[in-house]
């Protein structure tokens, strides 16, 4: 194609037949790092972190905004040190990630530290280093204070809470049953119920030694719509109005509305296989009566019907922008606190962003190592990469069907439906079912969007070392975590020293 450039994204280019990420050709990184690997566009994330702070600002005149992303979707240090840089805070859960945040020099005043069952030693370390502390538990309260009288140190602390949302009547993204937002919402562990609240914020109130700062609240991505921020919104501020008339007048100093945005490729699996799921209520039935036309033609109907049923396409709908995220949300927001009578003039105001911020940072580049096919008695065909969706876990979890480009043949037509499969002796269908061209042993794939929630879950299944995660600034690619080799993966492992001689079994019994 000479040196026609296409343009994917701010990130992802395809030029002289190869996929780009910004100036680095993905083929040469293959050659230079091995396979597989993940890399991370710096100029996407940054680009990402810089239009949610613009945003939200253009939308909240009336205070301070802060983006807090979730450290949990991308936990490498060079990252966070990159949104440290862009003067983002940090949402974390678990003493690690709170070490991790530290270390990146984030500021302690706009790090929350989050998530249910703190231990008091990691309570402590949160006081100390002047961290907000979201309460989840009913009884963290009291054992917050407890730490805090013994450091004579406030804590500054705000409450997670759990609205109602009968709105939000639409199924659920995260499962593949037909469950309502508002009821897959109750079923989530996390945030204090209002039934306990009421008490536990005039309480808190009284303490000497705690700050309520404020509200916390986070549902996660269960719909990709300008709809599910809209109301998610307006039950939110309903439920501050209650507290402030059960606690005496009280007006939060700060809000979080945590994250949940999708991916502009949103990859999200599950309404994909939900479509799918009427097919093969109805056509199974069907499977089992063609058994009376013997197994050759049985399986002759089937081959022809399931090249039919079996063609799944990733996502290329792009969702709404984080602009218009930005303004569905503030407007609804603003609309609710102006309905309720509720002070909005110098609230600060926070949001948490992971999938959305990470995601299209990342792709995952991998080999394929052999093509597999089958005419009988079904036609079937798989491309073995040699990687594994246990390297994507966070994806196989929620059952994401990523859009992927073959690196070295971006523009190759595809010829047939086919299962990209992982090299572990699971299934391991990776993207299962899509087009494909001629692949051959030794083409690229590029996996897209893998940057959140991907190599921070991956595995050592079948003991298979982790990939390296290479960070892409411009025309320079460097190693910003190695990858694991085989010592790694049992470095834990001890091993007795009556175990370590094994010739003579009977001695061990």
């Amino acid at each position: 194609m000479g040196n026609d450039v296409k343009i994917l994204d701010e990130s992802l280019s395809i030029r002289n037949g190869h996929l780009y990420v910004e100036e680095c050709d993905t083929v040469e990184l293959v050659e230079k790092f091995g396979s597989p690997v993940f890399v991370l566009s710096e100029k996407m994330l940054r680009s990402n972190i810089r239009r949610f702070k613009k945003s939200f600002e253009d939308n909240w005149p009336e205070g301070k905004v802060t983006v807090m992303p979730a450290i949990k979707a991308n936990v490498t240090l060079s990252t966070r040190r990159i949104l440290t840089q862009e003067g983002a805070g940090v949402d974390v859960y678990s003493p690690g990630e709170l070490m991790a945040a530290l270390d990146s020099g984030a500021d302690p005043e706009v790090i929350s530290v989050n998530g249910g069952g703190k231990t008091e030693e990691h309570i402590r370390n949160s006081i100390k280093s002047g961290c907000r502390i979201t309460l989840d538990d009913v009884d963290e309260l009291y054992v917050v204070e407890k730490v805090a009288n013994q450091l004579d140190m406030k804590a500054k602390v705000r409450f997670r809470v759990r609205p109602d949302f009968p709105n939000l009547w639409r199924p659920t993204a995260f499962t593949l049953e037909l469950v309502p937002i508002d009821l897959g919402i109750q079923a989530y562990k996390s945030g204090i119920p209002t039934e306990h609240l009421i008490e536990l914020g005039k309480q808190a109130l009284k303490m000497k030694n705690i700050e309520l700062m404020g509200f916390h609240l986070h549902t996660g991505r269960h719909h990709d719509t300008l709809w599910y921020w809209e109301g998610m919104m307006k039950q939110y501020v309903k439920l501050i109005a209650t507290l402030k008339a059960e606690w005496g007048g009280y007006e939060p100093k700060e809000v979080s509305i945590g994250g949940g945005f999708p991916i502009p490729r949103d990859p999200f699996g599950r309404m994909i296989n939900r479509a799918d799921a009427p097919l093969f209520m109805v056509f199974f039935p069907i499977m089992g009566f063609l058994r009376i036309f013997g197994d050759k033609a049985r399986y002759k109907i089937l081959s022809s019907v399931m090249q039919l049923i079996l063609n799944r396409t990733p996502n290329k709908k792009l969702a709404s922008t984080i602009e218009e995220f930005a303004e569905a949300t503030m407007d609804s927001f603003r609309k609710a606190m102006l309905k309720h009578k509720l002070k909005m003039n110098g609230l600060h105001f926070q949001l948490e962003p992971g999938r959305s911020l990470y995601g299209n940072c990342g792709v995952h580049l991998s080999t394929v190592t052999k093509t597999k096919h089958q005419k009988k008695p079904i036609v079937w065909n798989w491309v073995l990469l040699d990687t594994t969706y246990f390297f994507l876990t966070g994806g196989t979890y929620e059952q994401h069907l990523h859009d992927f480009i073959w690196a070295n043949k971006p523009e190759a037509k595809p010829v047939m439906t086919a299962d990209i499969v992982g090299t572990s002796c699971y299934g391991d269908r990776m993207i299962p079912e899509v087009r494909v061209p001629d692949v051959q042993p030794g083409d690229i794939i590029a996996i897209l969007d893998t940057g959140a929630y991907q190599e921070v879950s991956a595995s050592n299944f079948n003991a298979l070392p982790r990939p390296a995660t290479i960070l892409i600034n411009g025309s320079s690619a460097e190693i910003i975590k190695k990858a694991e080799t085989l010592e790694d993966v049992f470095r834990r492992d001890i091993v007795p020293d009556r175990l370590k001689t094994v010739d003579k079994l009977s001695k061990a019994v």
